[in-house]
């Protein structure tokens, strides 16, 4: 870590932040079927954004798609594909890693984000191993180390995320100094940008915030916010995850005032109960669209409970033991 000015959060958006946090923790525990559909939206989001930064075409109902449905549309590269993808993935490991033990960020950690966001775009031999080479970073002036020095650098990071000297600044500033460090070093061949907001977020994640949700739109702000950095300066930095946490904040708050009455909170994206009952996601859709299987449509999404898909299995499989024996009688 480079000698730092203290960074200073905009005194209005700390404020922001501060209540909206307050108003989520208020309605702690949420229920599971609440926090599955954040899960949900937050993967397709952070996944479109994520990639966008880095330079990938698909939009983001596209990006839904292929994360839902494992659906493509033409124009698109398999790489883009790929990335979204293992992407998706990657996103679903931070949250069980949230979910489980609170074991310290360690190399082995990043290393394994590096060949869940690599797999399939990179040779085996390059993913999750420190870089050889030197790197350079689009649109940004930062200079990272020689590779020579990856290793040390990278043990240092690892001291300072899990030591005490990050401990003196809020949740939020210290994921943002730890983000600038992780890019400052850009230990990988590719794909740092990713790997490094997902550290970002599994820091975040960890003392009870949502992601932050830096969205593409952003991009040239924070590469210039991560150039600023290299001077010691993170208050822009600081900023920019701020208001990023900010949008993920206002999903949460959004859901929390709106969660449903008790019998609806098994409610569920279709995405998720398919996975549950072994069902091809795209099968369910059809289900709902057509009236065979009880849902209802939130903005883009299907949702259904527990109960409705164990009817619908019900009722299929009672149509498929009549046809069964109509189609028996007849060959008789």
């Amino acid at each position: 870590m480079s000698r730092q000015q203290k960074p200073i959060m905009d005194a209005r958006l700390a404020a922001r932040l501060q209540q909206k946090k307050a108003i989520v923790d208020g309605y702690r525990p949420l229920p599971a079927g609440t926090v599955a559909r954040l899960n949900e939206d937050l993967k397709i989001m952070l996944t479109h954004h994520s990639t966008a930064i880095e330079g990938n075409t698909l939009t983001l109902n596209e990006t839904a798609m292929v994360i839902e449905y494992g659906m493509t549309v033409g124009g698109h590269s398999l790489r883009e594909y790929k990335e979204t993808e293992n992407h998706a993935r990657a996103y679903e490991y931070i949250v069980s890693l949230v979910a489980g033990s609170q074991e310290p960020i360690t190399q082995e950690t990043i290393v394994t984000l590096h060949q869940q966001v690599m797999r399939g775009i990179l040779d085996e031999t390059h993913m999750g191993t420190w870089r050889t080479v030197p790197v350079y970073i689009r649109g940004s002036n930062m200079t990272p180390p020689p590779a020579r020095d990856v290793p040390r650098r990278m043990r240092e990071w690892e001291q300072w995320v899990n030591g005490k000297q990050g401990q003196q600044y809020d949740p939020v500033t210290r994921a943002a100094i730890a983000h600038h460090g992780f890019e400052a070093v850009h230990p990988f061949p590719d794909g740092n940008g990713r790997v490094g907001r997902l550290l970002l977020n599994l820091m975040l994640m960890r003392e009870g915030y949502p992601p932050a949700l830096v969205l593409k739109d952003w991009r040239v702000r924070y590469i210039h916010a991560l150039d600023t950095g290299n001077t010691g300066n993170y208050g822009p930095l600081v900023n920019v995850i701020g208001q990023a946490v900010e949008a993920s904040l206002d999903l949460y708050v959004e859901a929390c005032v709106t969660i449903p009455a008790p019998e609806e909170e098994d409610t569920l994206p279709l995405p998720v109960l398919a996975r549950e009952f072994g069902y091809d996601p795209e099968a369910l859709s059809w289900a709902a669209r057509y009236g065979r299987l009880e849902a209802r449509k939130q903005g883009r999404n299907w949702y259904a409970t527990h109960a409705a898909v164990a009817a619908y299995q019900r009722h299929a499989q009672q149509y498929r033991r009549q046809h069964g024996r109509a189609q028996g009688e007849e060959d008789s």
